[in-house]
């Protein structure tokens, strides 16, 4: 009897393929943070036709007997290493509308694994097992959403508690924002209904990529900000997410002469 550890590894590379299939396939394409601009990839029918794809690759990961089913996760996750490399520094729309960090080594070394370890299963003999495989892709795809809605949260927490513990002034706030990212339009549009004071207290900036924020930010995700005092050198930490930036916009001390007079 064939050993389960290999139809068990083969399955497991199903998870992460079903959790990012569904994200982007039910995330409305207006909330996802989708790289491509033009082209057949652009968003909304890209981010449909890559979220199909992975679940049709998961599917044939689970289904597939002999060597097809390790041939296809080699393909698909060398096609995903290829991609994060193309987008290092981008804003990852890997898993939907979850707030992560960029895409950097993390998302290309974990794709390089996938593809090393599905390299390694083409010497085995892989009958079809779909039950087993079908029971370990749904158990890999669990943890997977669990530890993608951990980081998701442990970043929005970790944003909001660097607004609470900033106890320095904040005269001004430099915000870093990009065309393809849901999010800073939104929070543009809650800026535009700022007091005309406030808005002039912030620094808009357009980026393109991570590796074109500063260094001290190089690893949030877009929108993030900046607070610096009244002589412009930065103050207490950067934030990213739109609830965490609009509450440092909103801890701008406005001096009595600047502040709106009442009619």
């Amino acid at each position: 009897m064939p050993s389960r550890l290999p139809q068990a590894a083969l399955a497991a590379l199903a998870g992460p393929l079903l959790v990012g299939g569904a994200a982007k396939l039910l995330t409305p394409a207006s909330r996802l943070a989708w790289p491509y601009r033009k082209g057949p990839l652009r968003a909304p029918l890209g981010p449909r036709l890559a979220g199909g794809a992975e679940l049709a690759a998961a599917a044939s990961l689970v289904l597939l007997p002999g060597r097809a089913a390790p041939a296809t996760a080699v393909v698909t996750y060398g096609t995903l290493t290829a991609v994060a490399q193309s987008l290092d520094g981008q804003r990852c729309a890997c898993f939907g509308a979850a707030r992560l960090a960029t895409v950097g080594r993390a998302h290309i070394g974990a794709n390089a694994l996938g593809s090393a370890v599905a390299a390694t299963l083409l010497a085995c003999e892989l009958p079809a097992r779909p039950r087993l495989r079908g029971a370990t892709a749904a158990l890999a795809a669990t943890v997977t959403a669990a530890a993608v809605l951990f980081a998701d949260r442990q970043r929005a927490q970790g944003a909001a508690d660097a607004v609470e513990r900033c106890q320095q002034a904040v005269a001004a706030v430099r915000l870093y924002v990009s065309d393809n990212c849901p999010a800073c339009r939104a929070l543009k549009q809650l800026l535009g209904a700022m007091e005309p004071v406030r808005q002039d207290r912030v620094t808009l900036t357009v980026v393109g990529s991570g590796s074109e924020l500063p260094p001290e930010m190089a690893d949030m995700s877009v929108p993030c900000a900046l607070p610096v005092d009244a002589a412009g050198d930065p103050v207490c930490s950067p934030v990213s997410g739109i609830g965490a930036v609009k509450a440092l916009i909103d801890t701008i001390v406005i001096a009595g002469t600047d502040a709106p007079h009442a009619a």
